[in-house]
């Protein structure tokens, strides 16, 4: 779990549901990894699309996340 930087109080990890801003507008999808961009080590969140077809990636700055929801705990 790591902390947005601009907002210390918002954590994203692993499995949260996010909602982001982009120029197409408002997406939501479920982070599948957190990554540092090779050129200016920037942390992104590797996001899976919802609404999109299977394996539909996008990398999301941080700072670009407007809300996250925790992962459910998964069931033993």
């Amino acid at each position: 779990m790591l902390n947005n930087p601009t907002n210390l109080q918002q954590q994203v990890a692993r499995g949260d549901q996010v909602t982001f801003d982009s120029d197409e507008g408002y997406q939501a999808g479920v982070v599948t990894d957190l990554r540092r961009d090779v050129g200016n080590g920037q942390l992104h969140a590797w996001v899976e699309l919802d609404h999109q077809w299977p394996g539909m990636f996008r990398a999301v700055p941080l700072s670009a996340i407007v809300s996250s929801r925790p992962a459910l705990p998964v069931a033993a």
